[in-house]
């Protein structure tokens, strides 16, 4: 991976869209809990939570790429 890849694959963690998370079900539909977690740190949140849903999260940034 690139610095530039990496870059915009940072950039893309910052503009994914609850309704995607919810339709990929990494988080439950209408769960502001878990979308507010997720938007006060992404970063975090994508190395806390379970690989099944940071590999989700990941399939939908890779998308972007």
């Amino acid at each position: 991976m690139t610095f530039e890849q990496f870059h915009n694959a940072l950039r893309i963690l910052l503009n994914i869209d609850r309704d995607k998370m919810e339709y990929a079900g990494i988080i439950d539909r209408g769960d502001l809990n878990a979308w507010g977690e997720f938007r006060r740190n992404p970063f975090r949140w994508f190395i806390c939570v379970p690989d099944e849903k940071a590999k989700k999260l990941f399939s939908i940034i890779k998308e972007r790429l």
